[in-house]
């Protein structure tokens, strides 16, 4: 009797399970052909973009002498805020017609791909292109990995990871927003402000002595050598901070500060939110929003909603500039632009262009950073749709070696490389990213519109 029953038991408990296995093994199908059509979309949109055809100032303006390093990744989310599917490009001289990378829809990330630390001397080719030694991986233990890729430095875009780590000292009591905090540089007295005062303009104007003021926060609570280990305990491991100075707070150096295009978009899908489980790590530990309190989500939101900086995958600052490309559609913050001529100043540039005119066009709100310095050039956040506009809401990250000393055709006539750094184009035109990296925003934007479209 007691083996009929529990034969029984089994067969009902088969039957009972079996709805939610096929359920799941649907979604995963869908996920899975959701990805790889947005893979296939992006490498397209990718490849169009002619990275390959800049201008190289440290070449006297000759075409860049390889194809660049670039890395983009986009997560598709649905109205909640949950992925629904997730795409990962790579170019690069080992793949000049880019690849997509292999994406685990169980963790949203990556083991496929061995990414190495960049060396400009490798790139600039004073050493061999492909002799990495397992010294300089990112991540150990992928030698055997089918891709690799050497990761070009984030420049402003690793203040990100800085404004994580900071939140979650907030959440557990460590420091607080309102918290005086006096900056020592050294035995430089750079004031004292409380951390919100710091962070808000890290964030928002990329400056570079807040950042300084925080690192060295970190450093002294102890908190600075956890963030790494943090972040891997996340399933991110690709982002680190490693080098910078107890001191001076500052020692930002290529080679030692890591990100990729995937990991960051993780991590602003845990900034923006979602129900639910979000990814789930190697190890298994489930990841949710929960990773940062309500309230820290909603502040680093309204931070990376006030950037100033709409010059990257975004153009707003250059608005009606005929050299300049559009963008993502993004609306200019209002505290940037000036109520009497519409132009907008911030970290410390002019970029007089009147935005009015597109933020009146404005499709979308981009909650995002971005970074750049002669040799890199990178663009992250979150874009959500304005009120009766196009509906869409997707991650999406930019990272190449694409920064200040590249540039179009269309402003070659202002680079002076006989005036050395004083002769870049950006100078006089404030037009400081190659413009093929707004109209790969402008791509992105209209493939992740069509394909949200489809789907109302």
């Amino acid at each position: 009797m007691t083996g009929a029953l529990l034969t029984v038991s089994l067969v009902w408990g088969s039957t009972a399970d079996a709805a939610p296995r096929k359920a799941g093994r649907e979604e995963a199908q869908r996920v899975r052909k959701a990805s790889a059509s947005l893979e296939r979309e992006l490498l397209r949109a990718v490849t169009e973009s002619g990275f390959d055809e800049v201008l190289d100032f440290k070449r006297n303006g000759e075409r860049i002498a390889h194809t660049p390093n670039v890395d983009v990744a986009v997560i598709e989310l649905d109205a909640e805020g949950r992925p629904v599917a997730a795409a990962n490009v790579l170019l690069s001289r080992d793949y000049p017609k880019g690849v997509g990378v292999p994406i685990d829809p169980k963790t949203w990330g990556t083991t496929a791909v061995r990414y190495t630390r960049w060396d400009l001397e490798r790139w600039d080719g004073q050493k061999g292109w492909a002799d990495a030694t397992a010294e300089e991986d990112v991540v150990p233990g992928r030698e055997k990995a089918r891709l690799r890729f050497m990761a070009p430095y984030p420049a402003s875009l690793f203040k990100l990871m800085i404004a994580f780590r900071v939140m979650r000292l907030v959440d557990r009591g460590v420091v607080t927003l309102a918290q005086p905090w006096r900056f020592l540089r050294d035995t430089e007295d750079k004031g004292e402000r409380p951390v919100w005062r710091w962070m808000e303009p890290m964030v928002t104007e990329s400056d570079n002595g807040s950042t300084e003021a925080l690192v060295k926060l970190l450093h002294e609570k102890g908190e600075m050598a956890g963030l790494n280990a943090e972040l891997a305990e996340l399933g991110l491991g690709t982002l680190q901070v490693n080098g910078t100075s107890p001191v001076t707070g500052r020692s930002w150096n290529p080679g030692s500060i890591h990100m990729t295009a995937l990991d960051t978009a993780r991590l602003l899908l845990l900034i923006e939110g979602g129900p639910g489980v979000l990814w789930r790590t190697p190890a298994g530990r489930e990841v949710t929003a929960a990773e940062l309190s309500a309230a820290s989500r909603v502040y680093l939101q309204s931070l990376l909603a006030d950037q100033a900086l709409h010059e990257a995958l975004s153009s707003t600052v250059l608005c009606g500039d005929p050299k300049a490309e559009p963008g993502i559609p993004a609306a200019e913050p209002a505290r940037w632009v000036d109520t009497k001529d519409g132009t907008v100043t911030a970290a410390e540039t002019a970029f007089g262009r009147d935005t009015r005119p597109c933020n009146a066009a404005a499709e979308v709100k981009f909650l995002h950073k971005t970074g750049q310095t002669e040799n890199y050039g990178s663009d992250g956040g979150i874009v959500r749709s304005l009120p009766g506009a196009s509906w869409r809401r997707y991650i999406v990250v930019f990272l190449s070696n694409l920064g200040y000393r590249y540039y179009d055709a269309s402003v070659a006539s202002a680079a002076d490389p006989a005036k050395g750094e004083d002769g870049f184009p950006s100078v006089s035109t404030k037009i400081s990213y190659t413009q093929r990296i707004p109209a790969l925003g402008r791509r992105i934007d209209t493939l992740m519109k069509e394909r949200q479209r489809t789907k109302q």
